[in-house]
């Protein structure tokens, strides 16, 4: 077949290996950023899916506004704020997931040959949304709080990119967290270069260490925030949102009409249902109780079963533990090992956009139970062993 240029450069979807890997009944998967099958809020979203059925059944089964149904939009632009101000609904768009918000934004942005700026490492899938709109990637040099900013102006100096993409708390895959100076200091050197940021925030509220900081879109202008309903309901309902100015929306809007015309419509007006009965804030708090007890027992297992012969940061929220295997050259070179022993993890290289080798390895801790990862990190100690 005659498939587009672009596809020749593109292997077999890596994030599609791993999952395929994880449906082995004897695999214990760190790989995946799963959130908990047993925590999904099924009973109540059941039940907010029959209400819709039963009052709204053949308004929610027919097409649907492409930016969303208002009421859902409304919701999340009142738990927002852009530039310290409230978020209006005109500034909302329902997307499948926050991942087509991505696509959304690579279309809708980018030209082959135009660069965007990602921090270092990043999210493999952001990766795989702007390249396929064959976007060239240059990676900003990072701390322990993320983008450099003195880094950052340096780029620019040389480059002009469409978009900084980042992701401030909990990001995938290191874990770590953009203090607030540092926010307002990014925040400085994105307007005096004109620099529009993307500011994903699929973890912000599994959170269990410290208090919350103000996002970027709340600090200052020029910043398209991604949201997700897929890490605090259940990924399966694909429902997430873009937040930026109306001329942004708009654009993005006609973008979406011609992908899908609109996101699920009965999906959107029960997750409303769901919202109005005011169950998420408890349901975050049960999920932040029982992450922070397999995130600590993931930290004691390492500790426990591989000891010096890896070096780690324990995050503060989010999903993954970000780790380097000492002595080792390329974590690649044991996931064929690992899956011999039934284990999974993600090596370090899909995070980087310049190919680059790499000795890290991203664990996910938030779908298996404290004895799952104690055997999983005896297995992977076995694994490196061999």
């Amino acid at each position: 077949m005659k498939y587009a240029k672009w596809m020749k450069n593109v292997g077999e979807g890596f994030i599609g290996e791993m999952l395929r890997a994880a449906q082995n009944p004897a695999m214990i998967s760190f790989a995946g950023g799963l959130p908990a099958l047993d925590l999904f809020p099924t009973q109540d979203l059941q039940a907010a899916f029959q209400k819709v059925f039963e009052e709204q059944g053949n308004a929610a089964l027919q097409y649907a506004q492409t930016a969303g149904y208002p009421e859902l939009r409304s919701w999340v632009a009142s738990q927002h704020q852009r530039s310290q101000r409230p978020a209006r609904t005109a500034e909302v768009i329902i997307t499948t997931g926050s991942q087509q918000g991505l696509s959304l934004l690579a279309q809708t942005f980018l030209d082959p040959g135009d660069t965007v700026f990602l921090e270092t490492p990043t999210y493999l899938g952001a990766i795989q949304a702007f390249e396929g709109f064959r976007a060239d990637f240059q990676m900003i040099p990072c701390d322990e709080e993320g983008i450099l900013p003195d880094e950052l102006e340096k780029a620019l100096a040389f480059t002009t990119p469409k978009f900084l993409y980042l992701i401030p708390n909990y990001q995938n895959p290191s874990g770590r967290v953009m203090g607030l100076e540092r926010r307002k200091e990014l925040l400085k050197v994105s307007q005096k270069y004109g620099l529009l940021l993307v500011e994903d925030n699929p973890y912000g509220e599994l959170r269990y260490e410290g208090e919350p900081i103000p996002h970027l879109a709340e600090l200052g202008e020029n910043v398209i925030y991604l949201g997700t309903f897929s890490k605090v309901l259940a990924p399966g309902l694909r429902i997430g949102y873009v937040l930026a100015d109306e001329d942004i929306i708009m654009h993005l809007e006609q973008t979406k009409e011609g992908v899908d015309l609109h996101s699920n419509n009965l999906t959107q007006r029960a997750i409303y249902e769901y919202l109005q009965k005011d169950l998420l804030p408890d349901h975050i708090l049960k999920l932040r109780e029982v992450y922070n007890v397999r995130r600590k027992a993931m930290v004691e297992s390492i500790q426990t079963y591989l000891g010096d012969r890896v070096e780690m940061k324990v995050p503060a929220g989010g999903l993954f533990l970000w780790a380097k295997l000492m002595g080792v050259n390329n974590s690649f070179d044991y996931v064929q090992d690992m899956i011999r022993q039934n284990v999974l993890y993600v090596p370090g290289a899909v995070f980087y956009a310049d190919g680059r080798v790499s000795n890290e390895m991203r664990l996910n801790y938030s779908c298996s139970t404290p004895e799952m990862i104690e055997e999983g990190m005896r297995r992977l100690a076995r694994g490196l062993n061999q």
